[in-house]
């Protein structure tokens, strides 16, 4: 069986089963009976403004400007009542916070005592602002007070514009007495002209002798820089050589300390060197006198030893053999232990003696040696060497007084450059007050310079300024009388004083404007009553499938049912709004082409949610509708939500059923209906493909039952 036959059948059930029709039929006026109120045109939310109720407390006990007593209070009270702006209510202070409390009032408005007397302030240092309290009942309706809010800024405007009627009327009535205050004025500013021509003969004067002293004040300036100048300069090169100054005076020091050091070490010397001479004259005098004879006498005294030692070494030898042979010619003879001994002691000293013999004779040889040095050598040397000390005597005692000399000297040297480093010092100091002062001078003679030329300068401003102030007066004197003049002829009938007193009138013009209220929430409404109408309609549709039929033809059956109850849904609502309640349409035409598509969009996105939960997906899109109900331009643009709630907007449907119903309604754009309507068909195919996807997955969960049950 095709598509077509199995839609046909399908309607066929439809009309065989009268409830399911009459259902079907309510579901499909639902639209037409929402729209035809809510988009009916006899309501408006500013239409019964009325009917709020609104507290009103005057507290206002008046006050007088001058003589004349005056009410604000009073005069607002008369004017709401005049009015229909809202439901006033005049009561007390306890009347209206009871009434806030109990809910009975949307706001209260309070004018406080000194209402009237702050507006005798306005000419005062510090005028006071008139202050109107309202107190607004925000729970019982928010959009109520925000109506109630712009009918208090509209009262404030009324109120501003008397208040400033009533001021704009005291002042043209003062402006008699102004015009003769300007004539008085005038003859004063005549009298004042004339002095000023005096002021200014005497500033010409003063600044004539002023700039006069310009220029002898300017040398004096620039001679005392000069001198300044010519004191640093001393003090540099001062301080320049005050180092070498100061060493000067530390090497003379130093040259003293030294020749002292000299003179004491000379005088040292010379009594070292006169120990010597005494030295080497004993030196000399023992030499020649004992030194000489003793060395000969040694020497002769070694020779004596050099021959007695010979002999006795001979003698020991001689004792030595003959006991020698005394034992040898004697064997038999007991000569006993000791005979042995003294033959090896004989030998002992026999050897001692030879070795005394050898010795000897060296000795005699360096005894001869030395007395003959002694006496050829040593004596002379003694007798040069005390010659040279009493020559070295007589020349150090020269120098040990030349040292007294030039030690005196130093310390005169040092004692001078002493004195003459102090002197440098204390010329530094007295030369550094001389250009600290220097300095003061010519600092003040700048200044006096700078200060000169400012006189001058302010000399001639002032004379310039009384030069003015003449002119001014003059003018001033004749300003004052033309104002008399002026001001004894100005205009002060009711029109100008009430151009005074509001000088602005908006003058306001609207494009795409609404007819009636209801042509703003229409997009809104065409909307919500397209897709709860459709999913009312999707409970009388059957998901369960026969097991003759595939899975594409029975979700073409009911995509295709569904659509078309859809798009006569739509056709029925556009009927109510176009001929039966007549709403302003600026593109009929396009409004009924993009009706149906999103009519049939709406029906692709139900078709999904019934077919994947059946009663739980229909809850879910009932949970989208209150979710779009914010967030797509029905009661706020979509530029004033947040970012997150901008950003969630553009995956609506609504948004863009919104705001093409919108384009082809009032905004007379169909590029932008045509945009719009693209967005929707995405949304239905896309839709159109998940519904048919869930088809598929059910169709073989039937068929895997019906596997079971015939198994």
């Amino acid at each position: 069986m095709n598509t077509f036959k199995l839609l046909s059948a399908e309607f066929g059930k439809l009309a065989a089963n009268k409830a399911i029709l009459f259902s079907v039929i309510a579901a499909l006026l639902v639209p037409v009976v929402y729209g035809g109120i809510l988009l009916s045109a006899t309501w408006g939310p500013y239409d019964n403004l009325s009917n709020l109720p609104v507290a009103v407390v005057n507290n206002d006990k008046g006050a007088f400007n001058g003589d004349q007593a005056i009410n604000v209070g009073d005069d607002l009270v008369a004017n709401m009542k005049d009015g229909k702006d809202l439901g006033w209510k005049f009561v007390n202070s306890t009347d209206a916070m009871k009434g806030l409390l109990k809910n009975d009032y949307y706001m209260a408005i309070i004018i406080p005592e000194d209402f009237s007397q702050r507006v005798t302030t306005v000419l005062d240092p510090n005028p006071k602002k008139l202050e109107l309290e309202y107190i607004q009942n925000e729970g019982l309706n928010f959009l109520a007070s925000k109506v109630t809010e712009t009918a208090t800024q509209r009262m404030r405007e009324k109120l501003a514009d008397t208040i400033t009627q009533k001021y704009v009327t005291n002042m043209f009535a003062s402006l008699g007495e102004v015009s003769e205050g300007f004539g008085k004025a005038a003859d004063g500013s005549s009298q004042l002209a004339n002095g000023t021509s005096q002021l200014h003969k005497g500033t010409n004067e003063l600044l004539t002798s002023v700039t006069s002293k310009q220029p002898d004040i300017t040398k004096l300036a620039n001679g005392t820089k000069e001198l300044k100048n010519g004191t640093g300069l001393l003090l540099n090169k001062l301080n320049e050589k005050s180092g070498d100054i100061n060493k000067l005076a530390d090497g003379s020091q130093q040259l003293h300390e030294g020749t002292v050091s000299l003179k004491d070490g000379s005088s040292q010397i010379l009594a070292g060197l006169q120990k010597a001479e005494q030295g080497s004259e004993e030196l000399k005098n023992g030499v020649a006198e004992r030194l000489v004879p003793g060395s000969r006498k040694v020497a002769d005294g070694t020779g004596r030893l050099k021959d007695g030692s010979a002999k006795l070494a001979a003698g020991a030898q001689r004792l030595v053999a003959g006991l020698e042979e005394y034992k040898k010619a004697n064997p038999t003879v007991n000569v006993g232990p000791y005979y042995q001994q003294i033959i090896d002691g004989a030998k002992e000293i026999s050897s001692g003696l030879d070795n005394l013999s050898t010795k000897s004779v060296a000795l005699n040889e360096g005894a001869v040696s030395v007395a003959d040095g002694i006496a050829y050598k040593i004596a002379p040397g003694t007798v040069a060497l005390n010659d040279g000390l009493n020559q070295l005597v007589t020349g150090q005692t020269k120098l040990d007084q030349g040292a007294g000399k030039l030690e005196a000297g130093a310390a005169q040297i040092a004692d001078g450059n002493a004195k003459v480093d102090k002197g440098w010092n204390e010329l530094i100091t007295g030369v550094t007050k001389l250009d600290s002062g220097a300095g003061q001078i010519s600092d003040g003679n700048a200044k006096v310079d700078e200060g000169w030329k400012k006189l001058s300068q302010g000399a001639t401003k002032l004379n310039d300024g009384a030069g003015k102030i003449n002119a001014g007066s003059e003018k001033l004197s004749t300003g004052l009388k033309s104002g008399a003049e002026k001001t004894g002829g100005l205009n002060t009938e009711k029109d100008n004083v009430n151009m005074f007193a509001s000088p602005v009138q908006l003058k306001s013009k609207s494009v795409n404007e609404y007819e009636h209220y209801r042509d703003s929430t229409a997009p809104y409404v065409l909307t919500l009553g397209l897709f709860v109408g459709i999913l009312i309609m999707s409970l009388f549709i059957d998901f369960k499938r026969p097991s003759f039929v595939s899975s594409f033809n029975w979700f073409a059956v009911k995509f295709l049912k569904l659509a078309s109850l859809a798009i006569v849904q739509a056709i029925l609502l556009l009927i109510v709004v176009l001929f039966v309640l007549k709403v302003n349409v600026s593109n009929p035409g396009g409004l009924i082409v993009f009706a149906i598509v999103a009519s049939v969009a709406f029906s692709a996105i139900v078709l999904f949610l019934a077919a994947f939960g059946g009663n739980v997906g229909r809850f879910i899109a009932l949970g989208l509708v209150i979710m779009q109900l914010s967030i797509t331009g029905a009661n706020l643009p979509i530029e004033m939500l947040p970012e997150n709630l901008r950003n969630l907007s553009e995956f609506m449907p609504f948004t863009y059923s919104i705001a093409g119903f919108k384009s082809v309604i009032t905004l007379n754009d169909f590029g932008a209906a045509l945009s719009n309507m693209g967005i929707l068909l995405t949304f239905l195919m896309v839709f159109a493909l998940l519904a048919f996807v869930v088809f598929n997955f059910k169709k073989d969960r039937v068929y895997e039952q019906n596997r079971e049950v015939t198994a």
